[in-house]
Protein backbone atom coordinates (compact mmCIF):
# COMPACT_ATOMS: atom_id res chain seq x y z
CA UNK A 1 0.00 0.00 0.00
CA UNK A 2 1.65 3.15 -1.04
CA UNK A 3 1.59 6.78 0.99
CA UNK A 4 -0.78 9.05 -0.02
CA UNK A 5 1.49 12.36 -1.37
CA UNK A 6 1.79 15.27 0.30
CA UNK A 7 -0.41 18.62 -0.05
CA UNK A 8 3.16 20.12 -1.43
CA UNK A 9 3.30 17.85 -4.08
CA UNK A 10 -0.30 18.30 -5.11
CA UNK A 11 0.28 21.77 -5.25
CA UNK A 12 3.22 21.56 -7.20
CA UNK A 13 1.60 19.45 -9.74
CA UNK A 14 -1.87 21.83 -10.34
CA UNK A 15 0.54 24.85 -10.70
CA UNK A 16 2.93 22.96 -13.26
CA UNK A 17 -0.15 21.99 -15.30
CA UNK A 18 -1.07 25.69 -15.19
CA UNK A 19 2.30 26.81 -16.04
CA UNK A 20 2.28 24.08 -19.04
CA UNK A 21 -1.12 25.73 -20.41
CA UNK A 22 0.17 29.29 -20.17
CA UNK A 23 3.33 28.07 -22.14
CA UNK A 24 1.12 26.42 -24.62
CA UNK A 25 -1.03 29.46 -24.95
CA UNK A 26 2.43 31.86 -25.19
CA UNK A 27 3.75 29.54 -27.85
CA UNK A 28 1.07 29.51 -29.76
CA UNK A 29 0.33 33.47 -29.36
CA UNK A 30 3.62 35.06 -30.23
CA UNK A 31 4.93 32.39 -33.19
CA UNK A 32 7.28 32.81 -34.77
CA UNK A 33 8.49 34.81 -32.46
CA UNK A 34 9.83 37.85 -34.94
CA UNK A 35 10.04 40.58 -32.99
CA UNK A 36 11.23 43.73 -34.10
CA UNK A 37 11.43 47.36 -33.01
CA UNK A 38 7.72 48.51 -33.04
CA UNK A 39 7.94 52.16 -30.75
CA UNK A 40 7.33 53.04 -26.96
CA UNK A 41 5.41 50.99 -24.73
CA UNK A 42 2.98 54.10 -24.31
CA UNK A 43 2.36 53.67 -28.52
CA UNK A 44 1.65 50.09 -28.03
CA UNK A 45 -0.92 50.96 -25.25
CA UNK A 46 -2.31 53.66 -27.06
CA UNK A 47 -2.81 51.06 -29.94
CA UNK A 48 -4.20 48.55 -27.68
CA UNK A 49 -6.56 50.69 -25.75
CA UNK A 50 -7.86 52.33 -29.10
CA UNK A 51 -9.74 49.64 -30.60
CA UNK A 52 -11.34 49.04 -27.67
CA UNK A 53 -14.73 49.59 -30.32
CA UNK A 54 -13.57 46.85 -32.94
CA UNK A 55 -15.85 43.88 -33.09
CA UNK A 56 -13.41 40.24 -33.57
CA UNK A 57 -12.58 39.09 -37.06
CA UNK A 58 -15.02 36.30 -37.67
CA UNK A 59 -16.74 33.86 -35.62
CA UNK A 60 -13.54 31.51 -35.91
CA UNK A 61 -11.82 34.45 -34.17
CA UNK A 62 -14.22 34.50 -31.08
CA UNK A 63 -14.60 30.73 -31.21
CA UNK A 64 -10.98 30.29 -30.83
CA UNK A 65 -9.85 33.40 -28.34
CA UNK A 66 -12.75 31.75 -26.15
CA UNK A 67 -11.54 27.81 -26.07
CA UNK A 68 -7.90 29.37 -26.21
CA UNK A 69 -7.90 30.51 -22.52
CA UNK A 70 -10.87 27.91 -20.82
CA UNK A 71 -8.21 25.22 -19.94
CA UNK A 72 -6.14 28.21 -17.85
CA UNK A 73 -9.11 29.33 -16.31
CA UNK A 74 -9.63 25.21 -15.11
CA UNK A 75 -6.13 24.75 -14.48
CA UNK A 76 -5.46 27.90 -12.52
CA UNK A 77 -8.70 27.60 -10.51
CA UNK A 78 -7.48 23.95 -9.37
CA UNK A 79 -3.84 25.75 -8.64
CA UNK A 80 -5.40 28.55 -6.50
CA UNK A 81 -8.06 26.24 -5.29
CA UNK A 82 -7.67 25.90 -1.53
CA UNK A 83 -9.83 28.79 -1.00
CA UNK A 84 -12.90 29.15 -3.64
CA UNK A 85 -13.57 32.54 -3.66
CA UNK A 86 -10.00 34.09 -3.43
CA UNK A 87 -9.05 31.17 -6.02
CA UNK A 88 -11.70 32.45 -8.78
CA UNK A 89 -10.72 35.54 -8.03
CA UNK A 90 -6.42 34.80 -8.34
CA UNK A 91 -7.48 32.49 -11.69
CA UNK A 92 -9.24 35.30 -13.23
CA UNK A 93 -6.59 37.58 -12.44
CA UNK A 94 -3.70 35.30 -13.82
CA UNK A 95 -5.41 34.71 -17.11
CA UNK A 96 -6.07 38.38 -18.10
CA UNK A 97 -2.66 38.91 -16.82
CA UNK A 98 -1.34 36.78 -19.30
CA UNK A 99 -3.74 37.69 -22.29
CA UNK A 100 -2.78 41.54 -21.70
CA UNK A 101 0.64 40.78 -21.38
CA UNK A 102 0.35 38.29 -24.61
CA UNK A 103 -1.47 40.78 -26.61
CA UNK A 104 1.07 43.85 -25.61
CA UNK A 105 3.78 41.72 -26.83
CA UNK A 106 2.36 41.08 -30.36
CA UNK A 107 2.67 44.41 -31.16
CA UNK A 108 6.09 43.93 -31.46
CA UNK A 109 5.84 40.59 -33.10
CA UNK A 110 5.85 40.83 -36.63
CA UNK A 111 2.76 39.22 -38.25
CA UNK A 112 0.66 39.16 -34.84
CA UNK A 113 -1.85 42.17 -34.03
CA UNK A 114 -2.47 43.16 -31.05
CA UNK A 115 -6.85 43.53 -30.15
CA UNK A 116 -8.88 44.36 -27.47
CA UNK A 117 -11.21 42.30 -28.51
CA UNK A 118 -9.24 39.60 -28.72
CA UNK A 119 -8.16 40.25 -24.69
CA UNK A 120 -11.47 40.53 -23.74
CA UNK A 121 -12.53 36.90 -25.47
CA UNK A 122 -9.49 35.79 -23.61
CA UNK A 123 -10.88 36.75 -20.24
CA UNK A 124 -14.04 35.35 -20.95
CA UNK A 125 -12.78 31.93 -21.54
CA UNK A 126 -10.52 32.49 -18.08
CA UNK A 127 -13.77 33.21 -16.43
CA UNK A 128 -16.02 29.89 -18.05
CA UNK A 129 -12.98 27.97 -17.37
CA UNK A 130 -13.20 29.03 -13.76
CA UNK A 131 -16.59 28.25 -13.55
CA UNK A 132 -16.36 24.82 -14.46
CA UNK A 133 -13.80 24.33 -11.99
CA UNK A 134 -16.07 25.58 -9.85
CA UNK A 135 -18.95 23.59 -10.81
CA UNK A 136 -16.86 20.32 -10.72
CA UNK A 137 -16.48 20.88 -7.29
CA UNK A 138 -20.28 21.87 -6.65
CA UNK A 139 -21.93 19.87 -4.08
CA UNK A 140 -25.53 19.60 -6.40
CA UNK A 141 -23.10 18.97 -9.63
CA UNK A 142 -21.62 15.77 -8.12
CA UNK A 143 -24.60 14.33 -6.91
CA UNK A 144 -26.38 14.84 -10.23
CA UNK A 145 -23.55 13.18 -12.26
CA UNK A 146 -21.63 10.80 -11.56
CA UNK A 147 -18.06 11.11 -9.70
CA UNK A 148 -14.67 9.76 -10.53
CA UNK A 149 -12.16 10.59 -13.19
CA UNK A 150 -13.27 8.66 -16.00
CA UNK A 151 -16.82 10.74 -15.58
CA UNK A 152 -15.17 14.10 -15.57
CA UNK A 153 -12.90 13.36 -18.65
CA UNK A 154 -16.36 12.09 -20.80
CA UNK A 155 -17.94 15.03 -19.94
CA UNK A 156 -14.91 17.02 -21.40
CA UNK A 157 -14.87 15.20 -24.44
CA UNK A 158 -18.73 15.50 -25.12
CA UNK A 159 -18.04 19.18 -24.76
CA UNK A 160 -15.47 18.63 -27.56
CA UNK A 161 -17.83 16.72 -29.62
CA UNK A 162 -20.66 19.19 -29.22
CA UNK A 163 -18.16 22.03 -30.11
CA UNK A 164 -16.84 19.81 -33.27
CA UNK A 165 -20.59 19.32 -34.97
CA UNK A 166 -22.58 21.62 -33.63
CA UNK A 167 -20.12 24.98 -35.20
CA UNK A 168 -21.27 28.10 -35.92
CA UNK A 169 -23.74 27.67 -32.71
CA UNK A 170 -25.68 30.06 -34.85
CA UNK A 171 -29.84 29.03 -34.58
CA UNK A 172 -32.00 30.34 -36.91
CA UNK A 173 -36.17 30.69 -36.68
CA UNK A 174 -36.57 30.38 -40.58
CA UNK A 175 -38.62 27.50 -41.84
CA UNK A 176 -36.56 27.37 -45.12
CA UNK A 177 -33.49 26.61 -42.78
CA UNK A 178 -35.86 23.38 -41.82
CA UNK A 179 -36.28 22.07 -45.12
CA UNK A 180 -33.13 22.68 -46.72
CA UNK A 181 -31.59 20.62 -43.47
CA UNK A 182 -33.85 17.87 -44.39
CA UNK A 183 -33.58 17.95 -47.86
CA UNK A 184 -30.41 15.41 -47.71
CA UNK A 185 -32.11 13.08 -45.74
CA UNK A 186 -35.30 12.99 -47.81
CA UNK A 187 -33.56 13.00 -51.06
CA UNK A 188 -30.73 10.94 -50.63
CA UNK A 189 -29.72 9.33 -53.59
CA UNK A 190 -26.62 6.60 -52.79
CA UNK A 191 -26.30 5.81 -48.75
CA UNK A 192 -22.41 4.39 -48.80
CA UNK A 193 -22.19 1.58 -46.21
CA UNK A 194 -18.33 2.42 -44.77
CA UNK A 195 -20.43 6.06 -43.61
CA UNK A 196 -23.23 4.44 -42.56
CA UNK A 197 -20.30 2.17 -40.17
CA UNK A 198 -18.53 5.53 -39.40
CA UNK A 199 -21.36 7.48 -38.15
CA UNK A 200 -22.69 4.15 -36.00
CA UNK A 201 -19.22 3.96 -34.29
CA UNK A 202 -18.96 7.41 -33.59
CA UNK A 203 -22.61 7.75 -31.93
CA UNK A 204 -21.49 4.98 -30.32
CA UNK A 205 -18.83 6.48 -28.40
CA UNK A 206 -20.71 9.58 -27.90
CA UNK A 207 -23.20 6.98 -26.38
CA UNK A 208 -20.57 5.89 -24.21
CA UNK A 209 -19.57 8.60 -23.00
CA UNK A 210 -22.83 9.61 -22.14
CA UNK A 211 -23.22 6.44 -20.36
CA UNK A 212 -20.00 6.99 -18.35
CA UNK A 213 -19.92 10.88 -17.72
CA UNK A 214 -23.74 11.78 -17.74
CA UNK A 215 -26.36 8.68 -16.51
CA UNK A 216 -27.14 5.50 -17.67
CA UNK A 217 -30.62 6.53 -18.61
CA UNK A 218 -31.88 5.35 -22.02
CA UNK A 219 -34.90 8.09 -21.96
CA UNK A 220 -32.37 11.04 -21.20
CA UNK A 221 -30.30 9.50 -23.71
CA UNK A 222 -32.96 9.74 -26.67
CA UNK A 223 -33.91 12.85 -25.50
CA UNK A 224 -30.15 14.05 -25.85
CA UNK A 225 -29.86 12.96 -29.53
CA UNK A 226 -33.21 14.06 -30.43
CA UNK A 227 -32.09 17.42 -28.81
CA UNK A 228 -28.74 17.21 -30.87
CA UNK A 229 -30.55 16.91 -34.42
CA UNK A 230 -32.81 19.38 -33.90
CA UNK A 231 -30.07 21.88 -32.57
CA UNK A 232 -28.40 20.83 -36.07
CA UNK A 233 -31.25 21.18 -38.52
CA UNK A 234 -31.50 24.93 -36.94
CA UNK A 235 -28.45 26.17 -36.93
CA UNK A 236 -27.51 27.62 -39.90
CA UNK A 237 -24.43 26.05 -42.30
CA UNK A 238 -26.00 22.64 -41.23
CA UNK A 239 -27.50 19.76 -42.31
CA UNK A 240 -28.71 16.60 -41.41
CA UNK A 241 -27.53 13.96 -43.47
CA UNK A 242 -29.25 10.27 -43.62
CA UNK A 243 -26.33 8.49 -43.19
CA UNK A 244 -25.65 9.57 -39.62
CA UNK A 245 -29.02 9.68 -38.74
CA UNK A 246 -29.08 5.43 -39.55
CA UNK A 247 -25.90 5.35 -37.75
CA UNK A 248 -27.01 6.98 -34.52
CA UNK A 249 -30.33 4.71 -35.12
CA UNK A 250 -27.98 1.57 -35.21
CA UNK A 251 -26.17 2.89 -32.12
CA UNK A 252 -29.01 2.98 -30.22
CA UNK A 253 -30.48 -0.08 -30.77
CA UNK A 254 -27.02 -2.12 -29.90
CA UNK A 255 -25.76 -0.12 -27.29
CA UNK A 256 -27.80 -2.09 -24.74
CA UNK A 257 -25.98 -4.93 -25.65
CA UNK A 258 -22.36 -3.69 -26.88
CA UNK A 259 -22.17 -1.13 -24.31
CA UNK A 260 -24.45 -3.04 -21.39
CA UNK A 261 -25.17 -6.49 -21.26
CA UNK A 262 -21.71 -7.68 -23.15
CA UNK A 263 -19.44 -4.75 -22.03
CA UNK A 264 -16.99 -7.17 -21.38
CA UNK A 265 -16.03 -7.65 -25.39
CA UNK A 266 -18.50 -4.58 -26.62
CA UNK A 267 -16.13 -1.73 -25.56
CA UNK A 268 -12.72 -3.33 -26.85
CA UNK A 269 -14.59 -4.17 -30.11
CA UNK A 270 -15.64 -0.07 -30.35
CA UNK A 271 -11.89 0.71 -29.08
CA UNK A 272 -10.58 -1.21 -32.06
CA UNK A 273 -13.17 0.11 -34.61
CA UNK A 274 -12.81 3.38 -33.72
CA UNK A 275 -9.35 3.20 -33.94
CA UNK A 276 -9.15 1.81 -37.49
CA UNK A 277 -11.89 4.36 -38.33
CA UNK A 278 -9.57 7.12 -37.16
CA UNK A 279 -6.71 5.61 -39.23
CA UNK A 280 -8.88 5.53 -42.14
CA UNK A 281 -9.62 8.74 -42.17
CA UNK A 282 -6.12 9.88 -41.57
CA UNK A 283 -5.26 8.43 -45.38
CA UNK A 284 -8.26 7.88 -47.33
CA UNK A 285 -8.77 8.45 -50.15
CA UNK A 286 -5.56 7.01 -51.50
CA UNK A 287 -3.64 9.81 -53.67
CA UNK A 288 -0.12 9.18 -53.20
CA UNK A 289 2.15 12.23 -54.46
CA UNK A 290 4.80 11.64 -57.32
CA UNK A 291 7.20 13.02 -54.62
CA UNK A 292 7.18 12.94 -50.52
CA UNK A 293 7.00 15.92 -48.93
CA UNK A 294 8.89 16.94 -46.03
CA UNK A 295 7.79 15.98 -42.47
CA UNK A 296 6.68 18.84 -40.28
CA UNK A 297 9.08 18.80 -36.58
CA UNK A 298 7.53 22.08 -35.15
CA UNK A 299 4.25 21.02 -32.99
CA UNK A 300 0.85 22.89 -34.23
CA UNK A 301 2.26 24.12 -37.05
CA UNK A 302 -0.83 23.75 -39.36
CA UNK A 303 -2.87 25.00 -36.28
CA UNK A 304 -1.08 28.38 -36.76
CA UNK A 305 -0.55 29.08 -40.17
CA UNK A 306 -3.87 28.41 -41.05
CA UNK A 307 -7.69 29.85 -40.52
CA UNK A 308 -9.03 30.27 -37.22
CA UNK A 309 -12.53 29.01 -38.04
CA UNK A 310 -11.16 25.36 -40.20
CA UNK A 311 -8.54 25.45 -36.78
CA UNK A 312 -10.82 25.69 -33.99
CA UNK A 313 -13.19 22.80 -35.30
CA UNK A 314 -10.07 20.33 -36.44
CA UNK A 315 -8.70 21.17 -32.86
CA UNK A 316 -12.05 20.27 -31.34
CA UNK A 317 -12.70 16.53 -33.72
CA UNK A 318 -9.38 15.70 -33.21
CA UNK A 319 -9.45 16.42 -29.56
CA UNK A 320 -12.57 14.50 -29.21
CA UNK A 321 -11.65 11.46 -31.26
CA UNK A 322 -8.04 10.91 -29.62
CA UNK A 323 -9.57 11.34 -26.17
CA UNK A 324 -12.47 8.95 -26.79
CA UNK A 325 -9.87 6.39 -28.62
CA UNK A 326 -7.66 6.19 -25.16
CA UNK A 327 -11.04 6.56 -22.42
CA UNK A 328 -12.26 3.11 -24.36
CA UNK A 329 -8.44 1.35 -24.53
CA UNK A 330 -8.48 2.08 -20.65
CA UNK A 331 -12.21 1.04 -20.11
CA UNK A 332 -11.11 -2.63 -22.37
CA UNK A 333 -8.50 -2.87 -20.03
CA UNK A 334 -5.05 -1.19 -21.54
CA UNK A 335 -2.78 0.11 -19.33
CA UNK A 336 -2.65 4.10 -19.58
CA UNK A 337 0.69 4.19 -20.21
CA UNK A 338 0.48 1.19 -22.85
CA UNK A 339 -2.73 3.16 -24.68
CA UNK A 340 -0.49 6.89 -24.84
CA UNK A 341 2.42 5.37 -26.57
CA UNK A 342 -0.44 2.99 -28.98
CA UNK A 343 -2.02 5.94 -30.13
CA UNK A 344 0.99 8.47 -30.33
CA UNK A 345 2.39 5.47 -32.06
CA UNK A 346 -0.90 5.41 -34.84
CA UNK A 347 -0.73 8.68 -35.12
CA UNK A 348 2.68 9.29 -35.86
CA UNK A 349 2.96 6.91 -38.02
CA UNK A 350 0.04 7.84 -40.19
CA UNK A 351 1.51 10.93 -39.87
CA UNK A 352 4.74 9.70 -41.59
CA UNK A 353 2.65 7.54 -44.64
CA UNK A 354 1.07 11.53 -45.08
CA UNK A 355 4.46 12.72 -46.22
CA UNK A 356 3.41 10.13 -49.67
CA UNK A 357 -0.29 12.08 -50.02
CA UNK A 358 -2.01 14.66 -51.70
CA UNK A 359 -3.40 17.03 -49.46
CA UNK A 360 -2.42 15.92 -46.25
CA UNK A 361 0.02 17.94 -43.96
CA UNK A 362 2.39 15.40 -42.38
CA UNK A 363 2.95 16.42 -39.05
CA UNK A 364 4.03 16.09 -35.09
CA UNK A 365 0.69 17.72 -33.99
CA UNK A 366 -1.42 15.12 -33.67
CA UNK A 367 1.08 12.39 -31.80
CA UNK A 368 1.97 15.44 -29.49
CA UNK A 369 -2.21 16.57 -28.83
CA UNK A 370 -2.38 12.97 -27.82
CA UNK A 371 0.27 12.97 -25.70
CA UNK A 372 -1.00 16.18 -23.85
CA UNK A 373 -4.26 14.60 -23.33
CA UNK A 374 -2.98 11.44 -22.13
CA UNK A 375 -1.32 13.16 -19.38
CA UNK A 376 -4.15 15.08 -19.01
CA UNK A 377 -6.68 12.29 -18.51
CA UNK A 378 -3.55 11.38 -15.65
CA UNK A 379 -3.57 14.01 -13.88
CA UNK A 380 -7.42 13.67 -13.90
CA UNK A 381 -7.00 10.51 -12.29
CA UNK A 382 -4.66 11.27 -9.87
CA UNK A 383 -6.70 13.74 -8.72
CA UNK A 384 -9.76 11.96 -8.50
CA UNK A 385 -7.29 9.44 -6.60
CA UNK A 386 -6.66 11.97 -3.84
CA UNK A 387 -10.20 12.62 -3.31
CA UNK A 388 -11.20 9.43 -2.79
CA UNK A 389 -8.27 7.69 -1.21
CA UNK A 390 -4.83 6.91 -1.11
CA UNK A 391 -3.08 7.59 -4.10
CA UNK A 392 -0.28 6.89 -6.01
CA UNK A 393 3.15 9.54 -5.90
CA UNK A 394 3.22 11.59 -8.93
CA UNK A 395 1.70 11.58 -12.48
CA UNK A 396 4.09 9.54 -13.89
CA UNK A 397 3.27 6.44 -11.64
CA UNK A 398 -0.11 7.45 -12.26
CA UNK A 399 0.60 6.31 -16.42
CA UNK A 400 1.59 2.95 -14.92
CA UNK A 401 -1.84 2.30 -14.56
Amino acid sequence: MTNPPSASSSLLLRFALAAAVAILIAYGSLYPFVFHDAGLLKADVSHFLAGWRQPPESRGDILANLLLYIPLGLTAALAFGQSRTLGAVLAVLAGCALSLSIELAQFYDAGRVSAFSDFALNAAGVVVGVVVALMTGARSVRTSWPAGSEPAFARLLLLAWLGWRLYPYVPTLEIHKYWRSLEPVLFAQNVEAYDVLRYGALWLSVIFLFRTGVRRSMSLLLLAVLAFFAAKASIIGQVLSLPELLGAGLALLFSPFILGRFARVGVPATAVLLTVILVLTRVLPWEFAASPKPFQWIPFFGFLHGSQQVDAISFAQKFYLYGVVLLLLVRSGVRLRFAIALECAILFGTSLLQTFMVGRSAEISDAVLALILGLVYAFVRRQSHEGAGPALKGAAAELSR
